[in-house]
């Protein structure tokens, strides 16, 4: 079995939200549960795969499973016995916080259960955490069996990429310095223009596809494999063209269907008969293509495709309409046929051969590339001892398992964990990918014959391709596992405890339309519909509907051939329109419309807070509905990850980094000089820029600073240009949050930023900048250099942080987010907009594409001729992706249509709506309820799916009239009852509409205006409000008094100024002779600090058995490099010599007679309190204040102590030393008494500058 094959890795082994209030919560454990849900929680020993659809109370009942097991009253387990996976840090969190909750529960009924109280205490180490979090605790328990440093770092994200590009550099650099022939064609095929940059994204792209999978290095072996087929009958034999035939069939077979659609309404009454033999003999041909076998067979076949010529005989019967609709529809199969064979039975197996042959040795360059990435790149993390999330699940499972002979062994580590855990439990496992179901299968008990594995999800939910989740794993065991299985059992929860009947039931009846095993992966039948568990309050009575109309559902369509729409068609307009469109319908609803509140359960007015917008994509679409819901007088807030990067005060502020590393840089000086931070003008940056036209703006800016003739621009500039070079004198010794922090400041940006609109927001974004400074000096990479590369990899890669959120969950505001972000999540009315939107299928249009089963696809390129052509492996794998992508996509809809309470109003822009509404008319006598494959696969947007839907039901009628069309009353489709409305929504009518609101909103500020003054208020409240502003608070002073100070700051409060920096003779540092070519790296880059750090840690470390020659010395050393415990560097700067002299001294002997006894005490950390006047005379001395520091070294002799401190300060006398140090001294000597309970009898400083001991 194939790389590409591997669709289940349980086969590797013989055997195989919104978060819910604690007032909620409650509710739900009151709750009477149904009996499939009472079953899931009551199963055992199995392998249990929970089908929970949307709002079916999935989390609620793992909750209930869990402490069922915990509270078993028979076979009781511990809460750290289970292993339970969630999709995010936050569902594990809630989870956590779920569980405590019921123990607590639990516990007060019954608070002498110990079995109860030692269960709280193991919650706090139970494994309920992320699969990143499991294996993070797999590999901080077994990590020396991949010989890795505990002590590892996870990496930030845009160091990550930071150092990919570095790495991929230098590979790409060794691969042209080789000038390797099939290198040198790899790139003249696939570098874009005269860039090589093109060639790195390419590495990068299948190094990341292939670390989705359990052995990343075989897959991409499997890759190269494939291209080595070289004869025709290994062609046919390949899975693309096992995969091809599959596809053909399945489209030749709805083309079938379409003719014979075709035929029925060329021979219904009115229908134009004489069409009919002509569209017989279509019939026939695609039947014909239908028995080919071979794929030869079936190219030679197309090729020899002919139609039919329509009758030209006149019939006097026939309706031009219909005559129209059927002749269009068979030019549309015509087409259709036509594209399936340019697409892919243009060549035989013979050509295509001869294309792979082709691609064989650029195909094999990348994968050599990729190799040599992913090794350099392990190696590059490795040497700064840091992972990224890929390396966690990769190294977990290289614990686990192992191959041996060409099978994969579970481990001992794996066997332990197999004990240890009595059930594995995995939430969103429609989610997971082939790394993480091997990883869960080598801790589950199914070799040794436990079944104990619980999986619950949902594949209709299953949206996070990009990610590189596998729905196929959850399918193959949904086909699989029997719903009376005894080891492997599946169970369906299909009541909805969300929404509304009439919220479902539009939902159920778009989806039976639309979803099936082809597409979406599952038939949309009973088992899979939603049915209702909520209850609401009936509010319409005498309505004997099984639905209210206030509720029903709602399609707000906009047409982009309006007229009003002639003048201007951009994108922008278009979003702009359909915003005021929601805006409109949403200042209809507030107000005036009710939903039941969720804390009384009664009727309430709907309010901006009930309301949300989905959109599939933010990016360029919450900036729009934000902006015009605001002008139309609705507070709207976008939720999304997006637009940090572009906000202006971030921009300025990048900018000017940018200005501080080089200022010679046209465009972000340019701007800061148009920028608040300088303030030209157009008019002033012109003059500048015409002082000499053939230098830098840099330049120009200092020559008119000199000589412009503008005395104010001058001014202006000499300004600008002394504080620019001010801080960047700065930039080598100050740390970056600081410098972003300076320029803030002493530019006034920041207070400018603040006061600005939106200035909360603005500031907000500003501190979020400082933040993600401070996580880069957390990185590997140092300086404003790297920095603003940093911040580049993201921008260029899209990890963006979207704009700081200010609004609370309980802010009433209308919010603005992607379906993504809502997964999980319920609201009481949803906007779906943006239905008219195209689908993104960039990933498949992309010059290499991958697939799971089906590896690489490329095309075959000449450079020679520059010649390039599309293979067969490359055109099927983007049909295979396309339909994937189409396939996720109509999850993503089904998310977003599950996610109301009560309404949901679908909103979209259609673009020739027209044209789609008689394309409708044309299929409305289709009686299968799902539509057929060929509208499915071919749909470009959400409304190609929603249009054809609706398009047999009478809730169409409407539309159908506004083109002069009917609908299919014949139709059993038609006649169904469901709450559906669509509208038709005319921008003249939004116009119109929100004139009247501005008019209104007129009257209604004039009305206030007119409103009388109010006479002032009595005497006695003036005297209140004054004296409450002239409070002042009592301690002020208090308020300057530290809660915590270290010893050294005491003990500079202590010392005259003059002792504490003024250095009378600079004495030069020692510098060894070295060589030009080792300078940069050598320990000269060392500050006085670092040195004594160095001499601190050996003295630490110090074995004083071995502390009585230079060679001893050096050992212990390099003990302490290999053991990581001291740097190189550090140790080159160590003199040992003062060692070995202080080792010898008789403070040294004394000490080695304590370390041999075992009684010497070295780095002592100490807390304790003093009066705070100790630290400065002016704070009370009733108050106190913590001290903390670290004591060098003291050992016991007899009933007293020896206090020993040595230190590295380059003196002239042990003197200086004394009067520096002894109120430090007498702070540790304080320590310890209080501590130890014994006397200090004697204090020693060591100088190991004057290789001295003083007794103080």
């Amino acid at each position: 079995m194939t790389a590409f094959e591997k669709v289940k890795y349980g086969a590797f082994f013989p055997s195989e939200g919104k978060k819910i209030s604690q007032k909620e919560e409650g509710k739900n454990m009151a709750v009477k549960w149904t009996a499939e849900q009472q079953k899931v929680i009551d199963a055992r020993d199995r392998n249990l795969l929970v089908s929970a659809a949307a709002g079916s109370g999935k989390t609620a009942v793992l909750v209930e499973r869990i402490l069922a097991m915990v509270k078993d009253p028979v076979h009781p387990i511990d809460i750290d016995q289970l292993l339970v996976v969630t999709f995010t840090r936050a569902a594990a969190g809630e989870m956590k916080e779920r569980i405590g909750r019921a123990l607590q529960q639990s516990l007060a009924e019954n608070p002498e259960n110990e079995h109860l109280q030692r269960q709280q205490t193991l919650l706090h180490h139970a494994q309920i955490s992320t699969i990143h979090g499991f294996c993070s605790y797999v590999i901080k328990n077994y990590f020396q069996m991949i010989d890795l440093d505990p002590v590892y770092r996870m990496a930030d994200e845009g160091e990550i990429r930071l150092m990919k590009s570095d790495v991929i550099q230098k590979v790409m650099e060794e691969r042209f310095t080789e000038k390797e022939s099939a290198f040198t064609r790899f790139v003249e095929s696939y570098a874009a223009g005269k860039q090589d940059d093109g060639l790195d994204a390419l590495v990068l792209k299948l190094y990341e596809f292939s670390m989705s999978y359990p052995w990343p290095e075989q897959w991409l072996e499997e890759c190269r494999a494939a291209y080595q087929m070289d004869s025709p009958e290994a062609v046919q034999e390949s899975i693309w063209v096992q995969e091809l035939m599959s596809e053909a069939k399945k489209r030749l077979s709805s083309i079938l269907e379409g003719i014979q659609e075709n035929r029925k309404t060329a021979v219904s009454s009115g229908g134009p008969y004489l069409y009919d033999e002509a569209l017989a003999s279509d019939q026939q041909m695609v039947e014909e293509l239908l028995e080919t076998e071979s794929f030869d067979e079936l190219v030679r076949a197309m090729a020899g495709m002919k139609f039919k010529a329509l009758s030209r005989k006149k019939a006097d019967d026939v309706s031009e309409t219909l005559k129209d609709q059927v002749k269009a529809e068979r030019d549309a199969c015509k087409k259709e046929l036509q594209k399936l064979k340019e697409q892919f039975f243009e060549k035989d197996s013979a050509a295509i051969a001869e294309e792979i042959a082709d691609c064989r040795e650029p195909i094999g360059v990348l994968i050599d590339l990729t190799e040599q990435f992913a090794k350099a790149f392990a190696e590059k993390k490795r040497s700064k001892n840091i992972l990224d999330y890929a390396d966690l699940e990769h190294f977990a499972l290289e614990i686990l398992v192992q191959q041996k002979d060409g099978c994969l062994v579970r481990t001992d580590a794996a066997r332990e964990l197999s004990e240890q855990f009595r059930e594995i439990m995995i939430d969103e496992y429609q989610d997971s990918n082939f790394i993480q179901e091997a990883l869960l299968s080598a801790v589950s008990g199914e070799e040794d014959g436990r079944w104990n594995r619980f999986m619950v999800g949902d594949i209709k939910q299953s949206i996070y391709g990009f990610r590189l989740a596998r729905p196929e794993l959850f399918l193959e065991k949904y086909r699989t596992y029997q719903k009376d299985g005894e080891s492997q059992q599946r169970i369906d929860l299909d009541k909805n405890f969300r929404s509304r009947p009439e919220v479902l039931a539009g939902a159920n009846y778009v989806f039976r339309k639309l979803m099936s095993p082809e597409l979406g992966g599952i038939a949309y039948d009973e088992a899979a519909s939603l049915h209702a568990g909520a209850v609401f309050p009936k509010k319409e009575e005498g309505n004997m509907d099984p639905w209210q109309r206030a509720y029903e559902t709602e399609l707000l369509l906009l047409d982009d051939q309006a007229p009003e729409l002639e003048d201007d068609k951009s994108r922008e307009t278009k979003m702009e329109t359909e915003a005021a469109a929601v805006a409109a319908r949403i200042r209809e609803m507030v107000g005036n419309e009710e939903v039941v509140d969720k804390e009384t359960g009664e009727y309430r007015k709907i309010q901006y807070r009930d309301i949300v917008i989905l959109l599939r994509a933010v990016s360029g679409w919450s900036e729009t509905f934000s902006r015009v819901l605001q002008a139309a007088g609705i507070p709207a807030y976008s939720t999304s990850k997006t637009g940090y990067f572009s906000t202006q005060e971030i921009v300025t502020v990048l900018n000017y980094l940018h200005l501080c590393d080089n200022p010679c840089q046209e465009i972000p000086f340019t701007a800061i000089l148009r920028s608040p931070i300088c303030g030209c003008t157009d008019t002033e940056l012109a003059a500048v820029r015409c002082v000499d036209k053939d230098v830098k703006i840099y330049e120009a800016c200092g020559k008119y600073a000199a000589m412009g003739d503008d005395e104010a621009l001058r001014e202006k500039l000499r300004r600008f240009l002394a504080q620019l070079e001010t801080l960047r004198s700065r930039v080598p010794y100050t740390p970056i949050h600081e410098l972003i922090t300076q320029i803030l400041e002493e530019t006034g940006y920041g207070g400018y930023a603040s006061a600005m609109p939106g200035g909360v927001q603005r500031r907000a974004n500003l501190e979020m900048l400082v933040e993600k400074a401070v996580e880069f000096e957390a990185t590997s990479y140092r300086g404003l250099f790297n920095f603003i590369r940093y911040i580049e990899q993201l921008q260029k890669y899209e990890v963006d942080f979207g704009e700081v959120n200010i609004y609370g969950e309980s802010a009433d505001t209308v919010r603005i987010m992607s379906i993504h972000k809502s997964k999980g999540l319920e609201f009481p009315v949803v906007f779906l907009s943006g239905m008219g939107k195209s689908f993104n299928q960039m990933d498949s249009r992309a010059a290499l594409v991958l697939h799971s089963r089906m590896g690489i696809g490329a095309d075959a390129i000449d450079p020679e001729h520059r010649v390039r052509q599309a293979t067969l492996p490359r055109q099927i794998i983007r049909q295979s992706m396309k339909l994937e992508n189409l396939a996720e996509e109509l999850r993503v809809l089904y998310v977003a249509m599950t996610r109301p309470k009560e309404k949901l109003i679908m909103t979209g822009m259609a673009s020739k709506l027209e044209s789609r509404v008689k394309q409708c008319a044309a299929h409305a006598g289709r009686q299968e309820e799902l539509l057929s494959y060929q509208t499915l696969s071919s749909a470009s947007g959400y409304l190609d799916w929603i249009l054809p839907a609706f398009s047999r039901n009478r809730c169409f009628d409407g539309l159908y009239e506004q083109f002069g069309l009917a609908g299919n009353v014949d139709n059993p489709l038609y006649a169904e009852k469901i709450p559906v409305t669509i509208r038709l929504v005319s921008p003249a009518g939004l116009v119109e509409g929100e004139v009247l609101h501005q008019m209104e909103r007129a009257v209604n500020e004039q009305k206030i205006m007119e409103i009388p003054k109010q006479p002032p208020r009595e005497a006695a409240l003036k005297e209140l409000v004054e004296e409450r502003f002239a409070y002042q608070y009592p301690y002020e002073k208090e308020k300057q008094i530290p809660v915590k100070v270290t010893v050294s700051q005491l003990k500079k409060a202590g010392m005259e100024e003059s002792e504490i920096g003024k250095e009378l003779f600079a004495q030069e540092e020692l510098v060894p002779i070295v060589p030009g070519f080792l300078k940069k790296d050598h320990v000269a880059a060392l500050t006085g600090s670092d040195r004594g750090t160095a001499y601190h840690r050996l003295l630490e470390c110090l074995d004083y058995r071995r502390a009585y020659s230079i060679t001893e010395l050096m050992a212990q050393t390099e003990e302490l490099i290999a053991e990581g415990k001291m740097t190189k560097e550090a140790a080159e700067c160590i003199y040992f010599k003062s060692i070995l002299a202080f080792a010898k001294s008789p403070v040294g002997m004394r000490m080695r007679n304590a370390f041999l006894n075992e009684t010497l005490k070295r780095e002592q950390p100490f807390v304790m309190s003093v009066p705070a006047s100790e630290a400065d005379p002016s704070y009370p001395e009733d108050e106190t204040i913590l001290v903390q520091g670290i004591i060098d070294a003291w050992f016991p002799e007899g009933d007293e102590i020896v206090l020993v401190d040595y230190k590295t300060d380059r003196v002239k006398e042990a003197g200086e030393l004394k009067k520096r140090y002894e109120k430090q001294l007498a702070y540790y000597q304080q320590a310890l008494e209080r501590t130890t309970g014994k006397k200090v009898k004697e204090k020693i400083i060591y100088s190991l500058a004057l290789d001295e001991e003083l007794v103080l």
